[in-house]
């Protein structure tokens, strides 16, 4: 090939490109006042609009895309012949697919690649729209058409074009590629059906029968004996986002040496189940009723969902799991996570983020420390603009040392954030007993929105602005926690246990000294209160993962048995990292630190921590 018809196919690739970058989609939705790649699938394509946009819309886009790739690839055709054509195919779908004009991000290429071999051999092009059509008729699924479209288009190729055979292998692993988040989805029976609708549809505003269309996985579907079978067997705590919990609280701590130790919590369950809100009176709060979203369908999750339903708020709890939700729906209990509770009616349930986020002025996020700025970043794009973010989980993350509230400003920059902290197990909470909490921002109007939102008979709920000294504390007392686990499953007495949490303390606000926090926050509920509760009951995960390792079970095991996210373990690493890049000093979380790594025995930690240097009990 002469270096004239290597220019020329370059040429001819930039062109196509440039025409591939032409996004009906992204165009027509600008112009509604809709950004398409923040709706629905969040994906620029015929198949996405009309789920938000209508069916006339989606077919306006199907056309233009097609257009844009015909046009594409006939233009290859003349000026190149076969390669320019082949050329011009791929570079029109890529264009489609990876726009730079609208930041790389477009559609899937469905209607592109259809268009493109429409321009190529048509007759192979029909045959694969055939079988989209009717794999689309059986399943009612675009994205198992478009699948089996293009595994079916390397054989229809072959029959009529050979010589192109290979290219259109290529093509179809490309658009395969493109589609492997919903293989995952129809692997695990969660792909939606194509609806077709509009963004004013999709308002949490609607009326129950918008609501149903919209969400009709969820609304009066019984689940078989079969599927809850499945579900309880299920390793769902772990692939689900907004899952981190133990699947029973009560069952981690069957252990036989620990049952004894369990006789003393008030929070076991019950025999039956019970309502513990009955005789209730929910407020009509009229215009001053909050629309809430909690993220997040665990324990905590749940008991601020039930809590908030109760003091007269709109509120829609979010899970990825379909099948525990209809559960829960039905059963009015969170079995899995909260037994023998029965909740409120009033809990809206949905396993769409977009639904649950759409049109919400508080969003309440219950997901483990770890998975926040993952859960986060995809909420980012449905978030309400003014928002303010409540965030639940207490830890610091490992790969940044960023606590939490570092990482919604960069994951949701607009949102006004507030973390609620304090002494609240949700085992607790979901029974109405009486609870203190912490509601902590930099911005004083969304705390005391937060204080008056939460805020019940049973729950007390305070202001302050050190979000700082909040998040430290929630952080580290989990470490703290594991500590003084290890230390009564070893058995070294309730002096220990004492002497643990107090020096703890004195660690803590090392830590949040360096960090400019408040040391009076540390005085106070999310500081040594918090500590208090996590290091003395066995409601904590946290403190059941070191009694199990003061037991003799290795830390990884603890954390299996345990049978959840146990948050001090995860933020041990964190807190010793940020404790050395601060040159700060921390022996209680450095030696349950190496406890939990498997360099030393619990035995030699304590005798590490009991000949440490003498020293003022104040430094």
């Amino acid at each position: 090939m002469s270096s004239s018809e290597i220019t020329r196919l370059i040429i001819i690739g930039l062109a196509a490109y440039a025409l591939g970058n032409i996004n009906p989609a992204i165009i027509l939705g600008k112009l509604k006042g809709i950004d398409i790649r923040k709706e629905g699938s969040g994906n620029a394509g015929m198949t996405n609009t009309i789920r938000v946009m209508g069916l006339a819309a989606g077919i306006t886009v199907f056309i233009v895309d097609v257009l844009k790739a015909f046009i594409a690839v006939r233009i290859g055709y003349n000026f190149g012949d076969d390669p320019g054509a082949m050329v011009a195919f791929g570079a029109v779908v890529i264009g489609h697919c990876f726009p730079a004009a609208w930041g790389f991000k477009g559609g899937k290429g469905v209607a592109a690649s259809f268009g493109a071999a429409l321009a190529l051999n048509w007759l192979s092009a029909i045959a694969a729209l055939i079988v989209a059509g009717v794999f689309f008729l059986i399943t009612r699924r675009m994205s198992v058409a478009s699948i089996f479209a293009a595994i079916a288009y390397p054989v229809a190729i072959w029959l009529y074009e050979p010589e192109y055979l290979y290219f259109a292998i290529g093509a179809a692993v490309f658009l395969l590629i493109m589609h492997l988040a919903n293989i995952k989805r129809i692997a695990k029976g969660e792909e939606e059906k194509l609806t077709i609708g509009g963004k004013d549809k999709a308002q949490d505003t609607v009326s129950a029968e918008a609501e149903t269309v919209l969400d009709a996985s969820l609304q009066g579907k019984p689940l078989s004996a079969e599927e809850k079978s499945k579900l309880k067997a299920s390793d769902q705590e772990f692939e689900d986002l907004s899952i981190g919990e133990s699947p029973i609280a009560a069952d981690a701590t069957k252990e036989p040496s620990l049952v004894d130790a369990q006789q003393s919590d008030a929070s076991r369950p019950e025999p039956e189940p019970m309502d513990y809100y009955a005789g209730t009176e929910i407020p009509d709060l009229g215009d001053k009723a909050h629309k809430i979203a909690v993220v997040g369908s665990g324990s905590f999750g749940t008991a601020m969902a039930n809590l908030l339903v109760y003091n007269g708020h709109d509120v829609t709890l979010y899970g990825r799991n379909k099948a525990a939700l209809d559960a829960m729906k039905e059963t009015r209990m969170n079995d899995r996570y909260l037994p023998y509770v029965i909740l409120s009616d009033r809990i809206k349930y949905t396993n769409n983020i977009r639904n649950a986020l759409r049109g919400k002025e508080i969003v309440v996020f219950a997901v483990p420390a770890q998975k926040f700025r993952q859960v986060s970043s995809k909420a980012a794009q449905y978030l309400e603009e003014g928002a303010v973010v409540v965030n639940l989980a207490k830890g610091i993350e490992k790969k940044t040392l960023k606590r939490m509230s570092e990482v919604a400003e960069e994951t949701i920059p607009s949102a006004r954030y507030v973390a609620l902290s304090g002494p609240t197990h949700a085992e607790e909470i979901v029974r109405n007993t009486p609870a203190g909490i912490v509601a902590a921002s930099k911005d004083a109007e969304a705390a005391r929105l937060i204080q008056d939102t939460f805020m019940s008979e049973q729950l007390r709920v305070y202001t302050q602005d050190d979000v700082v000294g909040v998040e430290i504390a929630g952080a580290v007392k989990n470490v703290i926690a594991i500590a003084t686990g290890i230390s009564d499953g070893m058995k070294l007495g309730n002096n220990a246990r004492a002497a643990l949490m107090t020096r703890s303390i004195h660690e803590i606000k090392r830590l949040g000294d360096k960090l400019g926090a408040d040391p009076e926050t540390f005085s106070g509920l999310s500081g040594i209160g918090d500590l208090i509760v996590t290091c003395s009951t066995n409601l904590s995960r946290n403190r059941r993962c070191g009694l199990l390792i003061g037991l003799g079970l290795e830390a990884k095991e603890a954390v299996e048995r345990v049978g959840s996210v146990v948050e001090g373990y995860y933020t041990a690493d964190a807190v010793c990292d940020l404790a050395k890049k601060l040159d700060v000093e921390m022996p209680v979380c450095k030696a349950t630190q190496a406890v939990l790594k498997g360099k030393i025995t619990p035995e030699v930690a304590v005798s590490m921590l009991m000949s440490r240097d003498k020293k003022d009990e104040r430094k």
